[in-house]
């Protein structure tokens, strides 16, 4: 990190440069994440990530100067291969902070450039904020209303009851129940009754019946 101390922001960037040995090119699968501090007519921070950091922080320092402003501060990480991810976790970071001009864009109006760092290098080192955990427990039906119907399960009324008992006698006894689930209703043939008898009769003959006599001789 680099603090601009003398007049001529132009020339600080190029002592940027030179000072800190800003590379062209990062190697293959890899890229830098930085932040920028542009000050002027209009004062934002500029968070972002590139392969190229030389072409990609002069290109931000020509666009700030467009805009009446310079770049006064700026961070750059070293290079690594998750850098893409690094820059998404440093944004979100900063969205929960210090909103963006837009909710996905890199440029925050509002944001200090000491916090916008500090995100930035967590992100780079992987540090991940522990969750704050609530002291109380939203249960169910503590801090959430219950449906009605639901409701109306968990304490029935007394009509409620009422309702529900007129609505089981109303189907029935046991019995009767059983015998409605249970019965299949028959289907109709398509085979005539006549030709039933008879493949009855072929493959089912009845059995001879023997006379008894009921006296005995």
């Amino acid at each position: 990190m680099v603090e601009l101390v003398h007049n001529d922001p132009r020339s600080w960037l190029l002592h940027f440069f030179k000072a800190h040995q800003v590379p062209r090119q990062a190697l293959d699968g890899t890229g830098h994440i930085y932040v920028l501090a542009i000050t002027g007519a209009v004062s934002y921070i500029k968070i972002g990530s590139t392969a190229q950091p030389r072409s990609r922080l002069e290109a931000l320092r020509t666009e700030a100067h467009h805009q009446g402003g310079a770049v006064t501060r700026a961070w750059l990480s070293p290079a690594h291969p998750t850098y893409r991810g690094t820059e998404a976790h440093a944004l979100r970071n900063c969205r929960d902070i210090s909103p963006s001009t837009t909710p996905r864009s890199e440029y925050f109006p509002d944001l200090e450039f000491a916090t916008a760092r500090r995100e930035a290098v967590k992100a780079f080192l992987g540090v991940r904020d522990t969750p704050r955990v609530s002291t109380t427990t939203s249960a169910a039906g503590l801090y959430q209303p219950i449906p009605v119907h639901v409701w109306s399960r968990l304490s029935p009324s007394v009509w409620d009851e009422f309702g529900r008992q007129m609505d089981f006698f109303s189907q029935g006894s046991y019995r009767s129940r059983f015998r409605r689930r249970n019965s299949a209703p028959s289907r109709p043939s398509h085979v005539p009754e006549a030709l039933v008898d008879a493949f009855s009769m072929a493959f089912e003959p009845s059995a001879p019946v023997i006379p008894l006599f009921s006296q005995r001789i």
